[in-house]
């Protein structure tokens, strides 16, 4: 087996190919169902649903986990998935992804016109392998190139942003969809990680069995069970090992890097890209519109992740809906009371700025504070008023920042919590 194979022929034990009238209908059931589930639909409290669709990644669940070294209860939905792929392989693909059946419905009409898909290896299953070595090192380097993620990107509820660049947030599925036009069945059977995982754990279940057939009775095991697998196992050495290379590589140049303001429940910023799984669910959770994807002013890492931005409104006090969003655990789940003593960044004030340095009257940035975090102290060394925050009553919110008046430079900002001179 040389690892290049054309796209009709089975990638897996089960392969995902279109099947039965009720496999297709389940397949739309299982379509319409996840359109449903990441809509903005009006939901009572802090309620939200977008997080179950790539949570069903075993992709997902299974590096998160790995990275974050605990199982939540959001990656248990995805490794729950996973276990039923130890027996069944890709049954995901056959009958739930709905990224899939959007994918054959464009490779059907491209089959159509005559389209044929190129010899390629198996490109998926070194996306799944790298990223579970970069696991081992807590940073996912590919997870974002899960298959649900990419739909849920898809469903943005606005524009993320005027800029033209922006609308590449968008594009994660009609990329998919172009892939299946061009070279229809390519992305299903050669690229995608997600059906990669699926094979890997079939694999590793089958090799299992076969151990345990052979040690229990070797005369009696079949012939199929003595295949050779040192291929596959060789290929998953390497393909872990240049995860970890990389991974450490990442960890390396990433370590002195500023973290920009990430949205309340950030994990630490090497962990939080690695996990992020760029899906928009934050973005369209939150109710302010602060949550916006970075257009890669923090560099190329942070390509697409969440960044708060306080131009017209702040982190709401009552509000936790972007942590309950996140299907990857980049935002780690937070109570109200939890969100209020984990700050996710630290007001800053310029008195060259501030109309108080001016000796001008203000107090907007103290009387807007829903927390009471500010006081307006006189300063011997300034012999004026100056805005003290208290850190232990700060959660960093914004609302300081949005209601001060000065233009076009705000005399306070609220900076990420290493950023503070």
């Amino acid at each position: 087996m040389n690892g290049r194979v054309t796209c009709a022929e089975p990638a897996s034990p089960d392969p995902p190919v279109r099947g039965s009238r009720g496999r297709l209908l389940v397949r739309a059931l299982c379509l319409a169902t996840a359109i449903t589930l990441l809509l903005p639909l009006p939901l009572p409290g802090d309620a939200v649903t977008m997080w179950f669709v790539p949570a069903l990644s075993p992709f997902v669940a299974v590096n998160a986990a790995l990275a974050a070294r605990t199982v939540s209860t959001v990656a248990a939905v995805g490794l729950a998935v996973g276990v039923i792929a130890l027996a069944r392989g890709r049954w995901f693909c056959r009958w739930v992804c709905p990224t899939g059946l959007t994918a054959d419905a464009v490779g059907h009409v491209a089959r159509r016109c005559g389209r044929r898909c190129p010899r390629l290896p198996a490109v998926g299953s070194w996306l799944a392998l790298i990223t579970l070595g970069g696991a081992c090192l807590g940073y996912t380097l590919l997870l974002w190139l899960d298959p649900l993620a990419l739909f849920a990107g898809a469903f943005r509820a606005r524009s993320p942003g005027p800029q033209p660049l922006a609308w590449c947030a968008l594009l994660g599925l009609p990329t998919v969809w172009l892939i299946s036009l061009l070279w229809p069945g390519l992305w299903c059977a050669r690229l995608c990680p997600l059906g990669a995982t699926q094979d890997l754990l079939a694999r590793a279940a089958a090799s299992v069995r076969s151990f345990t057939i052979r040690r229990s009775s070797p005369a009696a095991a079949p012939a199929t069970v003595n295949r050779p697998h040192g291929a596959v196992r060789r290929r998953a050495v390497l393909g872990a090992a240049l995860g970890v290379i990389w991974a450490a590589a990442v960890r390396r140049t990433r370590s002195a890097v500023a973290a920009p303001l990430r949205p309340p429940g950030a994990r630490d910023e090497l962990s939080f890209l690695g996990l992020c799984l760029r899906c928009g669910n934050c973005v369209r959770a939150c109710p302010t519109q602060i949550i916006v994807p970075d257009l890669g002013d923090h560099g190329i890492a942070g390509w697409l992740a969440p960044v708060v931005v306080f131009h017209d409104n702040y982190c709401l006090e009552d509000c936790n809906r972007c942590l309950n969003a996140c299907p990857s655990g980049a935002l780690t789940r937070l109570t109200l009371e939890q969100k209020r003593h984990t700050p996710l960044g630290t007001p800053r004030v310029d008195m060259n700025v501030c109309l108080l340095g001016d000796d001008r009257d203000c107090g907007l940035c103290r009387n807007v504070c829903p927390f009471e975090a500010i006081q307006l102290v006189f300063s011997e060394t300034e012999y004026t008023l100056t805005p003290v925050i208290d850190p232990d009553k700060c959660p960093g919110c914004g609302a300081c920042e949005v209601a001060c008046p000065t233009t076009p430079t705000k005399a306070i900002v609220v900076v990420p919590a290493a950023v503070r001179s």
